[in-house]
């Protein structure tokens, strides 16, 4: 789940002390909610949903068990929108209730002893904030949308369209019972319980989640869906997607039982829930894990995009299914530990490739986890575990895959499973995972938790290599740079970044011998390490070998030694590092054929890709025939950078073999890559490749994004028209004339101002986004504060004043 957390509420919940450190706050369990009373079942009966109005009818039925002797109030959390009718006990006995903003406030007959049960009915009306817990979906006339409503309960969503208790840190089981159109499915949480139809042309479709589960993971969907079966060991596996996607659904889905053996066997956890469904839907950010039952975005793949090695089967479905025991089965404690559940998912999908690919397409699934993380570090550089933690997925996915280099297979996967088995269907935090490793090994990581899951940031390396002839000795001097630049927020709470990490770490020495390896013990901010008795000069050099820490590398080596490494190293992140290095030499001759010889015979496409990738910034006349092999290559991966290095060097032998591969290649994303090379390459094409670009459907309308692309960087304000006739139907046009007007045309900026009173609610909605996503702030706001008074309609008013409280903030460092 990649939802932004919302920090301020959770903070609001328990203040932490302002001298304690991030560690202390979060192995304190400063971030965990209090409660007097043990949540133990829901019926959550909803019926008459309102599309118009986002509205509908509930009944909840709660069991709950006191905490403390003489519990006379219970509080649940409750949306202002949920108003209340009537109370009951199990007796029929009418209970006082009052609202608080967003809790409700239940008072029993009588105070409850320690342990005594408490049964009660709410009956309520819902009116809710269109996309808060809630999401109703019109069709807006637009193709593949039909009516549907879904829900999104993660981080505390769901007590906005039901009462509940909503922190992760109690379970429950439930059941659902939703009664709607008869044209309409209804997927929930567990099994299927009944489906009966009402005289009056609904029915009522009622599914139990149990054993239990946490409230945030409760789900509903309402849609005109089909269902796809399939199996694995007697558990029933389900697909439900639209009509017209039902002919796509088995390709894309039909690899989720062998990930399920895989996760299971690898954990050593059989699969724990009733079911496992897939349900996809419009308009969702990617995936939530609502336990046994996903919610995917209606992105299926057609046949062409499996060319491109789609996200959606190489990690959307893998990272889903992952929380089903990373999430689901253990849930985090409070929301600091969100690793435990988002690092876990992001790790995993790189263990099944492993397990059914091999080593090389594990190595590329974490490489681009890398660069991923140093994006977001680089934008602000926060721990694993902290409340609001920005680097969760590929941090956490990256320290976990530390983890099992450091531990080895055997003792890792032991320590997951005692994790698992240990707090099975409850709740855990990070200090917890640190238990289970020692108790699993006989090894107490305290350091490694210091510094990987409590402290931010990574190492930095300065290596230098000196080669002693006569002692036939290598002395690597190993510096770590890394520096630490936090400012402590309001509360004086900063995160700190080690000035020393330690860590094991592998010298891999080539010499005309044979390689030499040496492990050594990096504990200091300056040391040296020896590598004695070589049979030759070194012919290559390899700073921890087999990539186990995360890092960054500055090691100056000769171009002779980052060839032989790149020809011979099987580490895949390795081999891009001395691409990287190489490709910084355009002019050495020995550096530009080592990067021709492995764009053209490299035994992995990522490897390939890469060296053709960093040929681009080479001379032409160098270059011309890898990058022409490039383009027949049996990856589309490959062809792409081929295409895309071509556009970099120029000239019409280059503008005329990005026309040809945009007219033959298969692929979507190579054909994407030849328009926007096809136009650095000749300008003058750029009309053409802007039609051509429009005018061809693709996955994810990727051919449509580049020329989209070439109109925007290329200030094309002539097509300003052509775009403004798809403001209806692709919400990327409205950014378009977003980025138009950053860069000039006043046109573009009258344009997106109009169309904020325009009759279509989906125009006015992706209108506001961009004045808010992608039109500068100095831009924005005038125009938007000069034209609130004069809109028409409630509903983009209230956004557009939403938009301008929020670009009226200060900028944070994620923006």
């Amino acid at each position: 789940m990649r939802l932004a957390l919302s920090c301020a509420a959770l903070l609001a919940l328990a203040a932490p002390v302002a001298a304690q450190s991030n560690a202390e706050r979060v192995v304190n369990d400063a971030y965990t909610r209090s409660h007097d009373y043990d949540l133990v079942h829901q019926r959550i009966e909803v019926r008459n949903f309102d599309w118009d109005s986002t509205s509908l009818d509930g009944r909840v039925t709660t069991t709950l068990v006191a905490l403390r002797p003489g519990l006379d109030s219970v509080i649940l959390d409750a949306g202002k929108g949920l108003v209340v009718s009537r109370v009951v006990d199990a007796r029929g006995t009418s209970l006082r209730s009052t609202a608080h903003g967003d809790t409700l406030v239940v008072y029993p007959a009588r105070p409850l002893a320690f342990h005594d049960t408490l049964r009660f009915s709410i009956d309520y009306h819902a009116r809710i904030d269109n996309g808060r817990g809630l999401t109703f979906i019109e069709p807006e006339g637009r193709e593949h949308r039909p009516q549907q409503i879904w829900s999104q309960g993660e981080d505390h969503n769901n007590h906005f369209w039901f009462p509940t208790y909503d922190f992760p840190n109690d379970k429950m089981t439930w059941e659902l019972a939703a009664t709607v159109p008869r044209q309409y499915s209804v997927v929930s949480n567990g099994r299927l319980v009944t489906d009966r139809r009402n005289p009056d042309g609904t029915h009522t479709v009622t599914w139990r989640q149990d054993p239990r589960s946490a409230t945030y993971l409760v789900s509903l969907i309402v849609a005109p869906l089909v269902k796809l079966a399939d199996t694995w060991r007697g558990i029933p596996v389900e697909y439900y997607v639209y009509r017209a996607d039902s002919n796509r659904a088995r390709r894309l889905f039909g690899v989720t039982p062998d990930m399920i053996e895989v996760y299971s066997q690898l954990t050593g956890v059989r699969y724990p829930w009733a079911k496992y469904a897939q349900t996809t839907v419009a308009d969702f950010f990617g995936g939530m894990e609502n336990v046994s039952a996903t919610t995917l975005i209606d992105w299926l793949p057609d046949e062409r995009a499996y060319l491109d090695r789609p996200w959606y089967q190489w990690i959307l479905i893998p990272h889903e299914l992952a929380h089903q025991w990373f999430g689901d089965y253990v849930t985090l404690e409070n929301w600091a530990n969100m690793w435990l559940n988002e690092g876990f998912a992001e790790f995993l999908p790189g263990q099944y490739w492993r397990v059914k690919l091999g080593a090389h397409p594990e190595d590329d699934y974490y490489l681009d986890e890398y660069h991923q993380y140093l994006q977001i570090d680089q934008r602000r550089r926060m721990p694993l575990a902290a409340l609001g933690s920005n680097n969760v997925y590929p941090k956490g996915a990256l320290v976990l895959r530390m983890l099992l280099r450091y531990l080895g297979s055997e003792r890792f996967w032991a320590s997951l499973h005692l994790y698992l088995d240990r707090h099975a269907l409850g709740n855990a935090t990070s200090d917890d995972l640190r238990q289970a490793v020692l108790d699993a090994t006989g090894e107490n990581l305290d350091w490694f938790w210091s510094q990987w899951v409590y402290d931010a940031g990574h190492p930095r390396f300065v290596v230098t290599a000196a080669y002693d002839t006569t002692a036939r000795k290598l002395t690597l001097t190993v510096k770590q740079t890394q520096t630490d630049s936090a400012k402590a927020d309001s509360t004086g709470l900063a995160f700190e970044t080690p000035k020393v990490f330690r860590m094991p770490v592998t010298v891999r020495v080539g010499t005309t011998g044979g390689d030499v390896v040496r492990r050594a013990e990096l504990a200091a901010r300056e040391q040296t390490i020896e590598v004695p008795g070589l049979a030759s000069a070194p012919t290559m050099v390899v700073f921890d070998d087999g990539n186990t820490i995360l890092k960054e590398l500055t090691f100056d080596q000769p171009t002779p030694w980052l060839a032989t490494q790149l020809q011979r190293d099987p580490d895949l992140w390795n081999r891009q590092w001395a691409i990287d290095q190489l490709g910084q030499r355009p002019a050495d001759a020995a550096a530009v054929a080592a990067l021709a010889e492995a764009a053209t015979g490299a035994d992995y496409f990522r490897t390939r890709a890469g060296a053709v990738e960093a040929l681009g910034a080479v001379p032409a006349a160098n270059t011309a025939a890898p990058l022409a092999a490039a383009l027949r290559d049996t990856s589309a991966q490959v062809r792409r950078a081929g295409v895309a290095a071509l556009g970099q060097l120029g000239g019409a032998r280059a503008a005329e073999l990005a026309r040809a591969t945009f007219q033959t290649d298969p692929s979507y994303e190579v054909r994407a890559a030849a328009l926007t090379a096809l136009v650095r390459a000749d300008s003058t094409a750029r009309d053409s490749a802007v039609a051509w670009g429009l005018a061809t459907p693709s996955y994810q309308d990727v051919i449509q994004e580049a020329a989209y692309r070439i109109i925007a960087q290329t200030s094309d304000t002539a097509a300003i028209r052509r775009v403004e006739q798809r403001l209806a139907t692709d919400h990327l046009a409205a950014h378009v004339l977003a980025a138009l007007a950053a860069r000039g045309s006043g046109h573009a900026l009258d344009l997106l101002a109009a169309r904020l009173n325009d009759n279509r609610p989906v125009v006015r909605r992706w209108v506001v986004e961009a004045f808010q996503f992608t039109l500068p702030r100095q831009l924005g706001v005038p125009r938007l504060q000069a034209v609130v008074g004069t809109l028409k309609y409630p509903d983009t008013r209230k956004d557009v004043e939403t938009a301008l409280q929020r670009l009226q903030k200060p900028a944070t460092d994620d923006e």
